[in-house]
């Protein structure tokens, strides 16, 4: 074991495919050992800081090792903490924010962020919440393959933890991205996350009625209304008519979810 870590550290004399593969059997001996620190020989702080070196690495390869190891290792609150405490979080999100064509390291970094969702979701960091929100909203102007990814993962960790995406600016993301979505099912549950977090007092305040809820409104109701500033004038009216697709889709999502006293409510946010 000692070994091993020595060599995922060492920033020469060991080529980085024998790094990849040192990754890979620290992954293969915490399956078969567990995650006693007693038959790991290390601390998990210790080994935090050593995979720590692995995504600072130059070869995407490796990085992605590093991102799968840090996955398998976190297990518990407890060793996220660790993680969060020795700001490895901004690593994370420097892997997803990193260029589009490092498809493996950024997949790798998104099941990250989703293993540390389901460990603690109240512990996950804002600085991740950050970069996913920054892809979620810019991304198809870039034509990112990510992000609907990013969407999905913002949606499941506003359910589970609606204050960091709230002060990120997260549910305004979520709302822009209905308008933006043609497709039935994906446009429901996006606007389903939002009426969910509607539906109970204590995240009802969290989405700001007068701001992010007339977003699913605005092409019916905005006779000047335009998604994007950079629409060019020939394109527009067929950038309207997908609106008021996806508009229309969210509205009567939003009237199906809601019956009897309800409908009251929600005719009195939008």
């Amino acid at each position: 074991n000692v070994f091993l870590f020595l060599n995922v550290a060492k920033q020469q004399g060991v080529s980085n495919m024998r790094k990849l593969g040192h990754l890979n059997n620290f992954i293969k001996l915490l399956c078969n050992a567990g995650h006693s620190e007693e038959k790991l020989g290390f601390t998990h702080e210790e080994i935090v800081i050593c995979l720590r070196l692995a995504l600072l690495n130059e070869a995407k390869e490796v990085r992605a090792a590093g991102l799968r190891a840090l996955r398998y290792l976190i297990r518990d609150s407890s060793i996220l903490q660790k993680v969060l405490r020795l700001q490895v979080d901004y690593l994370i999100a420097r892997c997803i924010d990193i260029q589009q064509s490092n498809e493996v390291e950024r997949t790798q970094a998104l099941r990250l962020v989703r293993k540390m969702i389901t460990v603690n979701a109240l512990l996950f960091p804002s600085s991740v919440t950050n970069s996913l929100i920054a892809v979620g909203k810019d991304g198809l102007q870039e034509r990112d393959r990510m992000v609907r990814v990013c969407i999905a993962i913002i949606c499941e960790l506003a359910v589970k933890n609606p204050v960091v995406v709230a002060q990120r600016s997260g549910l305004s993301t979520i709302l822009k991205n209905v308008i933006d979505c043609q497709l039935s099912r994906i446009n429901e549950a996006l606007i389903t996350t939002i009426l969910h977090l509607l539906n109970h007092p204590h995240t009802r305040q969290y989405v700001r009625s007068d701001v992010e809820l007339e977003q699913i409104l605005a092409p019916y109701t905005d006779f000047h209304y335009r998604h994007n500033a950079d629409t060019s004038e020939g394109q527009l009216k067929e950038d309207r008519e997908a609106r008021f697709l996806a508009s229309k889709m969210s509205i009567v999502a939003s009237f199906r979810s809601w019956s009897g006293k309800h409908e009251s409510f929600i005719f009195s946010h939008l």
